[in-house]
């Protein structure tokens, strides 16, 4: 088969879970003897390294770890890129680059930027899957939050954005494309039940099947033995370090435990909320406990992993999977996550081989960490139920056996 993974951001560029997740997938259907590309949106390349098609827009070609990738964009960046559903220009732009390749299957990984391009390939003929990565088709920011990083329960159609997030009226129009997508692509699939029962929830109800997402054993590497003297515990964040991903209550937390014998890493980038960065390296200043580690490349994981007693995705906001919960349990360390972390239902057992923790009730992460700090042996026990998520071949052979019986 000659499938194309669409997803709005990359590599090199782009490295959170959805991209991994993307370039995962590709590999391994590479290995099946399958042809796999990547279509992506270059929102940070500059417009003169690419190509112009006759559409007008702008296209470039790569190779990133043996995937070929097409990368489009404008000329000049619209303000609703992340926005609009319906983009005409793009549209063109993605039928240009695709039409005469004999695609097979396009496969949607995240539709942002792109999300015209199920309408490019129904046009000629493609099927088109789509794996639901977040909730970015109910709610543009992905993750149902308000401005100020509360949660969101419903958007009433585009009304409870309007109302309360400042969003322009065009929200209804793109409430009622967003639905259309969702009900037009031949094959919807999840990682998570978590987000799952989340659409449902909110009326947009058809089958999606569950299709766990699969860990790449080939970069795990079995970690050093810990030195059974050294009493200090070493709490870690992988991703990117921002607010909407709980990282301001991991600080706080952190720091309302006094024990001296603790550490808390943080490894990724600092990206683009200038005011949570200034409060991030107040904390590293005020706290020699608390370490920024920098970006990591993923083949770095393994060291990474073997300087982590127990990994925290503290996510304030809606975190429909977490990769990261699954490639740490590959590992063996144990996780701490919020409740609002769709894969933290289905890997950890709370109390066993981890713990979860309300984010209706954000002192409980604080305890935990208290909990473990006072008694690091429970790492040990926890470690030993931690078991081995699915393998990224598992994944890749439940989502070929879909794309077989789809065309057929």
């Amino acid at each position: 088969m000659n499938i194309l993974y669409v997803v709005h951001d990359f590599f090199p560029r782009f490295y959170g879970g959805t991209e991994r997740y993307v370039l995962n997938i590709a590999k391994q259907m590479q290995r099946m003897g399958h042809s796999a590309t990547v279509l992506t949106y270059g929102i940070e390349d500059p417009p003169e390294s690419f190509e112009v098609l006759q559409s007008g827009l702008l296209c470039k070609k790569y190779v990133y770890e043996g995937v070929p990738v097409m990368s489009v964009r404008h000329r000049t960046i619209p303000a609703e890129i992340g926005f609009v559903i319906d983009d005409e220009p793009m549209e063109q732009a993605i039928a240009e680059v695709i039409r005469g390749k004999n695609f097979d299957v396009m496969h949607i990984a995240h539709p942002m930027r792109m999300a015209c391009c199920y309408r490019a390939a129904r046009n000629l003929g493609i099927l088109v899957v789509f794996t639901l990565t977040d909730f970015w088709l109910l709610c543009p920011r992905g993750r149902f939050f308000k401005p100020d990083y509360s949660l969101c329960n419903s958007p009433e159609k585009g009304l409870k954005c309007v109302r309360e997030c400042g969003v322009s009226e065009s929200i209804m129009k793109r409430y009622e494309d967003a639905k259309r997508m969702f009900e037009s692509v031949d094959v919807l699939l999840s990682p998570s039940k978590f987000l799952i029962e989340n659409y449902k929830s909110h009326g947009w109800d058809r089958q999606i099947l569950h299709i766990n997402h699969g860990v790449d054993y080939a970069n795990v590497r079995p970690l050093p033995p810990k030195d059974g003297a050294a009493r200090t515990v070493s709490f870690g964040y992988t991703g990117v370090v921002t607010r909407f991903k709980g990282v301001d209550l991991l600080l706080k937390s952190f720091r309302e435990v006094r024990s001296p014998d603790i550490t808390l890493k943080i490894y990724g980038n600092c990206v683009w909320d200038t005011e949570f960065n200034a409060e991030l390296s107040r904390a590293v200043e005020e706290d020699t406990r608390i370490q920024l580690m920098g970006k990591y490349e993923h083949g770095q994981l393994p060291q990474v992993m073997s300087e982590i007693d127990v990994v925290v995705v503290p996510s304030t906001t809606l975190e429909s999977y977490g990769l990261v919960v699954v490639e740490s349990m590959a590992y063996g360390i144990p996780v701490i996550a919020s409740d609002i972390v769709g894969s933290a239902y289905e890997y950890i057992r709370d109390g066993e081989n981890g713990f979860v923790f309300s984010v209706g009730r954000p002192d409980t992460l604080k305890l935990i960490i208290e909990k473990i700090s006072n008694n690091p042996s429970l790492i040990e026990d926890m470690k030993k139920k931690v078991f081995s998520p699915p393998r990224i071949e598992e994944e890749a052979f439940m989502v070929e056996s879909v794309y077989r019986k789809s065309l057929s």
